[in-house]
This record gives structure tokens, sequence and C-alpha cells, in this order.
């Protein structure tokens, strides 16, 4: 249980109407303009554009998510989604 909570990020999905999800995930999975990727804690920093596309949130509770559009900023410890829509 330790190492497992020694692995997680924070992650942040925004939306112009309302913060979708705020928690803790130890992988998050999303479409990007190059393809689909998998974020782990301590990936190399970046900032990607957002392709429609299921969201994958792995953690205590896994959940998906149906993400339409919007950019995305990676961190060693973060991710935050700014997204025009998400269901």
């Amino acid at each position: 249980m330790a190492e497992e909570t020694r692995n997680n990020f924070k992650v942040k999905i925004i939306t112009p109407d309302r913060v979708f999800f705020s928690g803790e995930a130890s992988m998050v999975e999303f479409n990007t303009s190059e393809g689909e990727i998998g974020i782990y804690k301590n990936h190399i920093p970046m900032t990607v554009i957002v392709k429609p596309g299921v969201l994958k949130i792995t953690g205590a509770e896994n959940k998906k998510a149906a993400l339409h559009a919007g950019f995305a900023e990676i961190l060693q410890d973060s991710v935050t989604i700014l997204a025009e829509v998400i269901e």
C-alpha cells in the first residue's frame, strides 16, 4: 500500500464549467495529436494537444470518461488537462 501511494501523482481535469476531477492517480491514459499516451509519475515534462477519445484514470478508483478536446500539461508530479468537454 505504501509503495502504491508513493507512485501516485496529482491529476486535475478542468472544463470551462467546472473541475471534473481532482485527485491522485498511478496512471492516466488519453489520446493526443501524436497518438495515445500513458502517463506515470516522473514522466518527462511536456504539453500536448488532447484529441477525442477515452480518458482512463488508474488509482484507488479506476475511472473512464469521454474526453473531446483540449490541452494537457504533464509535469513529473502532476497532470493538468484543460478540456473543452468531458463526460
